[in-house]
């Protein structure tokens, strides 16, 4: 019997991950499982394992045979493969000419870029991230101080991966790709091309000190005015 026969058969029966199942509206005693750690629930303690594994553990099984990379979910490796190694995007953006590996890539690219969505919040300060794996390396290197990414040509420090590689390409190889379209900046990091032109070309300083009517682009530039005007910084 077929896997579509057998879904025409009783309804109440699916597949997922080769592994016949049960929906919760055939069998009431399975309930919501709840993660200790966090809001997450589940209906299946296979699900509650991954997640838990995967967000709060960071056990990563799954590792790629071509470079360093590691995942804890096999689609993800498989993903990574696809996107990376092998140039596979078939997942397109309608507003810009971003391509994407896979959907959920595509989608977080848009809640990103061009929604500006951050739901993730830090509980110690008003940091807002966009990804909760962002959230996790802001509060180790903001708040735990924890920086385990190291240069090997000075004594530069992060918590994350990326932002030594940004470190080493912008500081140490003179790589910067980002270029604004108004002046001759270049920055090695979209984020910092983004400050530029919204605080050099277009005037937005989101940033204010709470003590007089000073206003910056960066929020490093108001804690550097407190502390040189004002004498300290508020905790």
């Amino acid at each position: 019997m077929t896997l579509e026969h057998q879904h025409d058969f009783c309804d109440n029966l699916i597949f997922q991950d080769n592994t016949l199942m049960v929906e919760m509206n055939v069998y009431p005693e399975i309930e919501n499982l709840k993660c200790t750690h966090c809001d997450y629930q589940a209906s299946y303690k296979g699900h509650l394992k991954r997640h838990i594994n995967s967000v709060h553990i960071g056990i990563k099984n799954h590792k790629c045979d071509r470079c360093d990379y590691q995942t804890t979910q096999k689609s993800t490796l498989k993903q990574h493969i696809d996107g990376v190694h092998l140039g596979l995007k078939n997942y397109g953006c309608s507003h810009c000419d971003y391509q994407a590996s896979c959907n959920s890539h595509l989608k977080r690219h848009i809640n990103i870029v061009h929604l500006g969505i951050k739901n993730h919040k830090c509980s110690q300060c008003d940091y807002q991230a966009n990804q909760r794996s962002t959230l996790k390396q802001h509060i180790i290197g903001v708040h735990l101080g924890i920086k385990n990414h190291k240069c090997t040509q000075c004594d530069y420090q992060t918590s994350q991966k990326n932002t030594l590689k940004q470190h080493i390409d912008g500081v140490h190889l003179g790589i910067r790709n980002h270029k604004c379209s108004h002046c001759d900046y270049q920055a090695t990091r979209k984020s910092s091309l983004k400050l530029h032109v919204e605080g050099v070309h277009l005037g937005i300083k989101n940033h204010k000190c709470d003590m007089c009517d000073y206003q910056a682009v960066k929020k490093h530039d108001i804690k550097k005015h407190i502390i040189s005007i004002h004498g300290s910084v508020k905790d």
